[in-house]
């Protein structure tokens, strides 16, 4: 979501995302995004706004990948953050919940959110 907001309020393809739970057994790097959500509301808001995601892979994220980027935005849960994470001055840490059941209203709420960090974040850059 947050990849997809920056570059369209940019008009740039200047992010990408990586997580950092893809690569384990129930999330498979390469997998389609749609298989994680149980209601299409996610997709029908984002598509709405003017973004189709539904077939977004999955990609792990590595260490590599924070050499070549200038801001790192993480809204990894705790279990899941990599050593090479914690302490990388490049990261920004956003507190997003990562809802278990993205209903029209969730979604919304999680959007609106992760749209008014991006402008703070272009704001300040």
């Amino acid at each position: 979501m947050a990849v997809s907001i920056y570059n369209q309020m940019t008009g740039t393809t200047d992010a990408d995302s990586a997580g950092t739970y893809v690569g384990s057994l129930d999330e498979p790097e390469g997998s389609m995004i749609e298989r994680y959500f149980r209601t299409p509301a996610f997709f029908e808001l984002m598509e709405e706004k003017g973004i189709y995601i539904r077939n977004n892979r999955t990609k792990k994220l590595l260490p590599e990948m924070l050499e070549k980027a200038s801001v790192v935005v993480s809204m990894a849960e705790k279990p899941f953050i990599p050593d090479f994470l914690i302490n990388n001055k490049k990261v920004i840490w956003w507190k997003v919940e990562n809802p278990p059941f993205a209903t029209r209203d969730v979604s919304e709420k999680t959007y609106n959110q992760i749209k008014s960090l991006i402008e703070k974040l272009i704001i300040d850059k």
